[in-house]
């Protein structure tokens, strides 16, 4: 009687187990901070890898494998031989973590399931992290888990009816929990806690969006864009910056940003043939301030856009091409119509990327000339700032 009711109680005992909020102990006290109480209010671990910082984080991740592979361990002592009661100690402890520990049981599932059925794990997370590696995209790469967990368990164990139900259910109680709690990985990495961005920034699946913490080039990216990631990686204070190269979908970037009135963003043209060496293009494109939301975000890209097509700045790009030309007419007829050719294409081969960058409420706002711009000559630093924005 009393072997019957143990996996009971064991299945009791691993919904408590769930709730358990060892995550939000040792955020708190490794860094002071309250998940409950910041963010999303979710006691997870990528919650704890975010405002805890990597250590909070990792201590984090210890603590909720643990729970998942001794509740996998313990049935297979309270009734070996039945696959079936350790996936059903999985879906307990998940649940707790749900209702109870505000968590979504991630960290839980992926510890235990490596121990209840390393082979499944293993071939899993080897097509999963193939999928997610190439396509950057979270939410995709945690489907294809979801789908792939029971298909890949009825492909090796095609005889266990029981234990292949029972990892459709897992995989549909995750799906749910994920619809249902808000995501912490949507949360803007500039709040992250310095010692974990890049970490978080991965499994966000940012790396599919260029930043200036990467390599850019001008030719998709703008000068702009190029030049401040090469200041950035010299030691230099530029904030960060997200960058959408001509033609590409501006959804994904809008989704990734938070903007709000207490924390703005600024819309930057970085067009191709912007800040070269021939020419500046200064106030031909447009900048849009004050961004608080992902509406206007995407109308301020739009607008961004837009303003390389405008009537002045098709004018001063074809002015400067036909100095080009021009330059060239006095040598040679031939070189001339060969001139006008290149310049045509380069004319058309131009296009506007987007800097958006969180905008900085500036005592002062200016330019400085790292050589002086009128005699040209000396190491003298000019500058020329008026007070407030730099709108004036």
């Amino acid at each position: 009687m009393a072997e019957r009711w143990l996996p009971l109680i064991a299945l009791i005992s691993c919904f408590i187990l769930g709730g358990l909020p060892l995550t939000g102990w040792i955020t708190r006290g490794f860094s002071g901070q309250d998940l409950k109480h910041v963010g999303t209010g979710n006691v997870s671990v990528s919650a704890a890898f975010y405002h805890g910082g990597k250590v909070a984080g990792i201590f984090a991740v210890l603590s909720e494998a643990f729970k998942g592979i001794a509740v996998v361990l313990t049935f297979r002592i309270l009734v070996p031989n039945e696959p079936v009661w350790e996936i059903a100690g999985l879906i307990a402890l998940v649940l707790g973590r749900f209702f109870i520990g505000r968590g979504a049981g991630t960290t839980n599932v992926v510890w235990g399931y490596l121990v209840h059925d390393i082979e499944t794990a293993f071939f899993v997370a080897v097509i999963g992290g193939i999928g997610f590696t190439v396509l950057r995209e979270k939410q995709v790469g945690r489907l294809s888990v979801l789908v792939l967990l029971p298909i890949i368990t009825a492909l090796l164990h095609p005889n266990a009816s029981g234990r292949i139900v029972a990892v459709m259910v897992l995989s549909c109680v995750i799906a749910l929990i994920y619809r249902a709690i808000p995501d912490d990985l949507n949360l803007s990495t500039r709040h992250a806690h310095p010692e974990s961005k890049q970490v978080f920034s991965f499994f966000r699946g940012d790396r599919a969006i260029q930043t200036l913490d990467q390599r850019l080039s001008s030719k998709t990216a703008g000068n702009k864009a190029a030049r401040l990631a090469e200041l950035k990686r010299l030691g230099y204070p530029v904030p960060e910056g997200w960058v959408l190269p001509p033609g590409d979908d501006p959804q994904p970037l809008v989704d990734l940003l938070t903007p709000s009135d207490s924390q703005p963003l600024i819309v930057r043209s970085s067009a191709t043939d912007e800040d070269s060496d021939a020419s500046s293009a200064a106030g031909q494109y447009d900048s849009i301030l004050n961004i608080a939301d992902r509406v206007g975000l995407r109308q301020a890209i739009a607008q961004c856009q837009l303003s390389y097509t405008k009537a002045s700045a098709v004018q001063y790009r074809r002015d400067r091409s036909t100095v080009d030309t021009q330059a060239s007419t006095s040598t040679n007829p031939k070189a001339t119509q060969s001139s006008s050719r290149s310049s045509s294409s380069q004319l058309g081969s131009g296009g506007m990327a987007v800097l958006i960058q969180p905008q900085i409420r500036g005592v002062f706002s200016g330019v400085a000339f790292s050589r002086d711009p009128v005699s040209r000559q000396g190491e003298a630093v000019v500058i020329e700032a008026l007070p407030g924005t730099a709108t004036q």
